[in-house]
């Protein structure tokens, strides 16, 4: 389960349906091993120690196992990442 929340950012002109797209698109690569891992060097992660922009929003399983970023073959700061455990928001 997740939910598309839009951010400024370098992704401002996205619409929900974009970045829906994207994350399909990422997990696509995942599944296929054929993932980029985006935005993880040094210079992203001086760019979020400014603020934090991410283009969604993910509610998640508290399990180890299910890494949205990885999933989604997103990089530092592009997902907000909710995890909860017992299915209660």
């Amino acid at each position: 389960m997740f939910s598309v929340n839009i951010y400024a950012r370098h992704h401002k002109n996205e619409d929900a349906k974009t970045v829906l797209t994207h994350l399909i698109d990422g997990n696509k690569r995942f599944t296929e091993s054929k993932a980029n891992h985006p935005n993880q060097s040094s210079d992203r992660i001086k760019e979020t120690s400014k603020g934090q922009n991410p283009v969604a929003v993910i509610l998640t399983c508290s399990d180890s196992r299910v890494p949205p970023e990885i999933l989604f073959d997103q990089g530092i700061g592009d997902l907000f990442v909710i995890r909860t455990a017992g299915n209660l928001v």
